[in-house]
């Protein structure tokens, strides 16, 4: 496959990776002392006792992303949606430092139900999750559905506000039809500013006052993806097989821009989104609409690095249906493309962060430089889909950093 894409501007094996920077948290005083824990930024090998992420996998009716287990990694913490509320894993020991517990319980029986991977503020305090729940009637009043939002400070583990919506039956009088390319239809937390938290559940989108937890206002057959600068940015059902990109302003919910017929749409970085437009897929600014990159080709799905990359990446069944384009998230320009000639195998990309893509080609784990695209360690031991500097989470397990 040779990759076509429009930009448009404003290994080894030590015990540390070549780039990588190994350093130890400081020992905690007094007599009971525990040996320092290696970090490393990034890890690009992984082994060791893996720790079990309970709660987090999804039903086994679950298929496609939504297998995706619903679960955020930060600084040792494993931060996990699980059916009753969140738990805080710390992964050193793979003890819960907390647990918040929703309102209302989760109904008892059957598959379970599916959960997307909590939110964590950019500042590290606050984690963000919320829920499906049925709510039991009491005398004459009939049972009722409602939306569980929890914010919770994650030094202490208490809540910081919470909110119920009431949600909105899907626009068609059917079940609900995914918008997005995950497929997800289960409630999330988006975004959260000073003034709005950002929702979406089935297809349809809320904004909420987090001072009082009211719905501002709501969005049928539109599923948010972004929230940057005061701009909710997503996608729009406008019929059946027809979509559009849609950024509207977070405290009005009032149209910014639009960009027709565009489906399939994803969160590809902070400010970025993408979606297929006819047979293409492009890559749009979140805050402006403006197109940033353009692929010749559709279904490019993007992950960023967390610092200033983003890494776009397709992968099908033949090799010509297979590539990876690295490009500056603030200047847009590339960096690197595979394939490039050199008859390299293009890994299937899992997971990026601080300059480490980590992949599989086949079934064999590597990790490369997301600077030069260049093979950084092609034994890591895993292919991990969620990196901080302690270790990485493979499936429902975490898995600690050795190099």
């Amino acid at each position: 496959m040779v990759v076509a894409v429009s930009l448009t501007g404003c290994g080894g094996g030590g015990d540390v990776a070549p780039g990588a920077k190994a350093t130890e948290e400081p020992r905690a005083g007094g007599g009971s002392e525990k040996p320092a824990r290696r970090a490393y930024d990034p890890p690009v090998r992984f082994e060791g006792n893996a720790v079990d992420l309970t709660g987090s996998g999804q039903p086994s009716t679950s298929s496609g992303e939504a297998l995706r287990p619903a679960v955020t990694l930060v600084d040792g913490v494993a931060y996990v949606d699980d059916e009753g509320g969140i738990n805080a894993i710390d992964t050193r020991t793979g003890d819960s430092r907390w647990y918040a517990e929703t309102k209302y319980e989760p109904e008892r029986g059957g598959f379970g139900t599916e959960r997307v991977a909590p939110l964590v503020s950019d500042d590290g305090r606050t984690v963000y999750a919320a829920w499906w729940r049925q709510v039991p009637g009491e005398g004459t009043m009939p049972d009722r559905s409602v939306i569980e939002v929890l914010a919770v400070d994650t030094a202490t583990g208490k809540r910081t506000w919470s909110a119920e919506i009431p949600p909105d039956p899907s626009s068609t009088g059917l079940a609900a039809i995914a918008i997005g390319a995950d497929g997800n239809l289960a409630p999330q937390v988006v975004g959260v500013d000073a003034g709005t938290a950002i929702v979406t559940s089935a297809d349809t989108t809320y904004a909420l006052d987090p001072a009082t937890g009211a719905v501002r206002w709501k969005k049928g057959d539109y599923r948010a993806l972004n929230l940057a600068e005061g701009v909710v940015a997503g996608g729009e059902e406008t019929g059946y097989a027809k979509g559009r990109l849609l950024g509207v302003d977070a405290e009005t919910g009032k149209r910014r821009w639009t960009v027709a017929d565009a489906r399939q749409p994803a969160h590809a970085a902070p400010k970025l989104l993408s979606a297929n437009l006819g047979d293409r897929s492009v890559v749009v600014d979140a805050v402006t609409g403006q197109t940033r990159v353009s692929f010749d080709s559709r279904d490019w799905r993007c992950l960023d690095d967390a610092r200033s990359l983003v890494a776009c990446s397709k992968h099908g069944y033949r090799a010509s249906d297979r590539g990876i384009v690295v490009f500056d998230a603030t200047t847009f320009r590339h960096t690197w493309v595979l394939p490039d000639h050199s008859g390299r195998s293009v890994p299937k990309v899992t997971g990026f962060w601080h300059g480490a893509l980590y992949g599989e080609v086949g079934e064999r784990p590597v990790v490369l430089d997301g600077t030069t695209g260049k093979d950084r360690e092609t034994e890591p031991n895993a292919a991990p889909i969620e990196i901080d500097r302690y270790g990485g989470v493979e499936g429902t397990r975490f898995i600690p950093a050795a190099g």
